[in-house]
């Protein structure tokens, strides 16, 4: 009876080593999504705190809508030269939320100034009064 090569073990050892990578690279790969959310969220929140120190706005809620893909395998553009920049979804639209927006003049300029700085056509930012809160006087 011939003994058994070393080939078939050297083959399983290969493929473990393939699928311990691959495991380790997915796993990595949603590191940088969590640093990514928490890079939108201090951005998010010092946009909302820049507008409000505008003349005519109180308190204002931003929300950002990204295209919504279906997020691709982190080795799906591996062996492309191109990969770089689609690692975020492109902004679709913007919904601003904020006291003060029932003056025309305000939501108009609101509405130039983000679309200048965001890059984003004026067609895709909407811009909504937010609902008074605290006491008001209701007839009975």
């Amino acid at each position: 009876m011939e003994k058994p090569t070393g080939k078939p073990r050297l083959i399983m050892i290969g493929l473990m080593v393939m699928v311990f990578s691959i495991l380790y690279i997915t796993s990595t790969a949603n590191v940088g999504g969590e640093k990514q959310k928490k890079e939108e969220k201090r951005m998010l929140s010092t946009l909302e705190e820049t507008l409000e120190q505008m003349e005519g706005l109180g308190n204002v809620k931003v929300y950002f809508h990204y295209d919504e893909k279906e997020e691709e395998s982190p080795l799906a553009n591996y062996f492309s030269a191109s990969s770089a920049g689609k690692s975020q979804s492109p902004l679709q639209g913007l919904l601003v939320v904020a006291e003060g927006a029932e003056d025309p003049a305000v939501r108009n300029g609101l509405s130039q100034l983000l679309a200048n700085v965001l890059q984003l056509p004026e067609h895709r930012i909407v811009i909504v009064e937010m609902k008074k809160r605290g006491n008001q006087h209701e007839s009975q």
